[in-house]
């Protein structure tokens, strides 16, 4: 009877999943995981690959509703973010044929109010090579002034 009685939960869970479809396969993944606005991010949808429907995924955070396209067992799209938005977390659904999956964008504060991308972190190569001409300047201005003084 305890045998039955555990098998018979058992069934039902395995039920419940089923029936849950693609939500009870996980959240959106978002990437970068704190994007700026206007910056473009990778979503990934756990359990939405490619079906006889269109996938789509929709968000305030987003431009535009974007198409989810194939990978694996996943569907995945590559949207921008609103310029106009606040920082704040915005919800994400993603419609996979019957199911949905859900998820949030953590929108933070630009950083580079000159509107660029990316802040000065992607100038760093430019400052390493300017600094190393210097340098290379340096040394041989000083050591031409050593060879003259002598």
């Amino acid at each position: 009877m305890v045998v039955r009685a555990v098998r018979t939960a058992a069934l039902a869970c395995a039920a419940t999943l089923a029936v849950a479809g693609p939500a009870a396969a996980g959240s959106i993944t978002v990437t970068p995981g704190s994007p700026h606005v206007g910056q473009q991010v990778h979503i990934s949808v756990p359990g939405c690959a490619t079906g006889p429907t269109t996938h789509v995924a929709v968000s305030p955070a987003f431009t535009a509703n974007v198409t989810l396209y194939g990978k694996a067992d996943t569907g995945d799209a590559d949207p921008t973010i609103r310029q106009e938005l606040k920082p704040g977390s915005y919800p994400i659904t993603a419609y996979c044929g019957a199911g949905t999956v859900n998820g949030t964008v953590s929108v933070v504060a630009d950083d580079n109010p000159s509107g660029g991308q990316g802040g000065g972190a992607s100038n760093w190569p430019l400052i390493v090579v300017l600094v190393v001409v210097a340098g290379v300047i340096a040394a041989f201005v000083l050591g031409r002034r050593g060879k003259r003084v002598s």
